[in-house]
């Protein structure tokens, strides 16, 4: 029993360490639909469910709340669903929070206060570094101008250190068609569907952004979603039927000549949720 009691002390006051990377930079400005596939990613569905039942739609909103569990207590149809994917029910209709769902928030709490804290050192730096600027131009111009020149360098080293994070963006977004090909074959029409990079798409990546040109000609601007890129308007195009390099891969009889131009994806999909509204991918 006393070794026990010794490893749950020694558990409960470790510091566990949170890879505050995992988030960019305006992740405070994400909110509805964005903030839940946020959570969804770094927790679980459960775990979004359960903020947005609650109307917590921003990671501002999430830290200002001292206790996600507390709406359990409420009675409701809703509350009572998520509380059977989050919860042990016991017998006597009292409930126990499951330790992983517990543990997911905990995580949640742990990575945005770590992530606010870092954010507001580096502005409170920039300040500090802006002020002895601002005071020292008076006296001595040159060793400002030099001053503002070593901010300047620091800037630049700063901007690459982030463009060279671990994450292969390139090789995430071509994995990602390819685990779509194999997911939604049969529903375009083509059994053995298979999309080369640079032969039926081609992946443009500059400074935070990202681009996918198909091979009709038609291009997608790929919004940015944690540290990877969102593909979800160029999966869109492809399962318009409209796309004239999917048809030439389709069996011959399926085919209906149809003229591409050098038109945007995204127009496109502004035009198919003008017409038909959204189609799930």
């Amino acid at each position: 029993m006393f070794y026990i009691h010794m490893i749950s002390t020694f558990m409960a006051s470790r510091t566990l360490f949170v890879d505050t990377t995992v988030v960019s930079s305006d992740v405070f400005t994400y909110q509805d639909n964005d903030f839940y596939n946020l959570i969804s990613q770094l927790a679980g569905p459960d775990e979004a469910a359960l903020l947005k039942i609650q109307g917590i739609r921003t990671v501002n909103a999430f830290l200002r709340i001292p206790n996600i569990f507390d709406v359990f207590n409420i009675n409701s149809k809703e509350v009572n669903d998520i509380k059977t994917k989050t919860c042990f029910i016991l017998e006597n209709d009292n409930y126990i929070v499951k330790s992983g769902i517990k543990g997911s928030i905990e995580y949640l709490r742990d990575l945005f206060e770590k992530k606010q804290n870092e954010l507001l050192k580096n502005t409170n730096r920039k300040r500090r570094i802006i002020s002895n600027v601002s005071s020292n131009t008076t006296a001595t111009p040159n060793n400002s101008l030099q001053t503002i020149t070593a901010i300047d360098t620091t800037v630049q080293l700063s901007t690459t250190t982030t463009l060279s994070e671990p994450t292969d963006h390139r090789s995430f977004i071509i994995q990602s068609v390819n685990e779509w090909c194999l997911k939604h074959a049969d529903e375009v029409g083509i059994s053995d569907l298979k999309l080369v990079e640079g032969t039926d798409y081609v992946v443009t990546l500059s400074s935070g952004s990202a681009q996918v040109r198909c091979g009709c000609h038609r291009s997608a601007r790929l919004p940015k979603q944690g540290r990877n890129f969102q593909l979800s308007n160029f999966y869109r195009h492809l399962k318009v039927r409209r796309c004239s390099m999917l048809k030439a891969k389709q069996p011959v009889h399926n085919i209906n000549s149809n003229p591409s131009n050098d038109v945007s994806i995204d127009e496109e999909i502004s035009l198919q949720r003008t017409t038909t509204g959204n189609i799930p991918i």
